[in-house]
Formats: C-alpha cells, sequence, structure tokens
C-alpha cells in the first residue's frame, strides 16, 4: 500500500505544502487555502479508489499558548499588536486545514513548532535529505521537514 504524507507549515496567506507518495517528495510549494481543499479533495478521492492511505502532519501553531511567538521587549504596543494579529491568522489557517482533513477523513498528526530546514543555510541540507531539486522557499521547506517526519515515523511502500 503507498502511504501519501502531506506536510503543512500554515500562514494567513499561503501556506507551505508538501507531498510524499511512498516515502518521495513530488511537491514542494506554498498554496493559499482554497487550493489546499482542492488538493485534498483530489488525493483523498483517489486515494479511497487506490486503498492509499493519506496523513496530514501539520505544524502545530495552535498548541503555542502564546499569541506571538517573537515579541522583542522594546516593540512598541502597536507591533506587538500586529504580531499576534498574525499569529492569530496563521493558528485559524491551521484549524481550517484541519477541519478539511477531517471533511476528507485525512488522518491529523501534530508537530511542535519548528525551525527546521526554514533558512537558506538549511537548505542544502534539505535538498539532500529529500532530494529535491526544485524551487522552495521557507514556508515550503518547513511544510517537508513535517511531511519528512511523517516518512520517517510512518512505513512507507
Amino acid at each position: 500500500m503507498t502511504k501519501i504524507i502531506i506536510g503543512c507549515d500554515p500562514d494567513a496567506d499561503k501556506s507551505g505544502v508538501a507531498i510524499y507518495k511512498g516515502g518521495e517528495l513530488i511537491e514542494c510549494r506554498s498554496m493559499p487555502l482554497i487550493d489546499i481543499y482542492l488538493m485534498m479533495k483530489v488525493e483523498s478521492s483517489s486515494s479511497k479508489e487506490l486503498w492509499i492511505d493519506i496523513e496530514l502532519h501539520i505544524e502545530n501553531l495552535n498548541g503555542n499558548k502564546s499569541s506571538a511567538f517573537n515579541y522583542n521587549r522594546r516593540d512598541s504596543k502597536a507591533v506587538m499588536g500586529k504580531k499576534s494579529e498574525s499569529v492569530g491568522k496563521c493558528k485559524q489557517v491551521q484549524t481550517e486545514i484541519e477541519r478539511i482533513a477531517e471533511y476528507f477523513d485525512i488522518k491529523i498528526v501534530r508537530h511542535p513548532v519548528s525551525p527546521m530546514w526554514k533558512s537558506q543555510i538549511q537548505k542544502k541540507e534539505f535538498e539532500r535529505v529529500t532530494g529535491w531539486k526544485g524551487s522552495s522557499n521557507e514556508d515550503s521547506r518547513s511544510a517537508a521537514y513535517f511531511g519528512y517526519l511523517g516518512v520517517i515515523t510512518g512505513k512507507t511502500t
């Protein structure tokens, strides 16, 4: 049985999404919420016909109780408010992506917030580990990291 792992780094505008089929990274990009819905719809409908198992491995922003992850003591109240608003939007996107996955009976696995594979320095490690040669940005690489966690913890054939 082939396993599809969808890695996701939720973001307010375009979330990072990575798709692994049979342990191989086949897609790594950023996409708006509606495209994530359509992608899950296609993957879910084809998987039911072929008995393919699908899992969503997502960064768990909602697991962090803070309203902002990177306050600086010198930030003005206005800046702190904007950071909190941005984090709140990202947390809502996570909730919506999880609702979509539940609708399509896709198993959800939440992972703690992580900076892995986001930086340009870590891009080389990302490419070495995944074999990805296409374009990527910090959100898509982060999504690939969460998907990779699903690949290495679960059986894929």
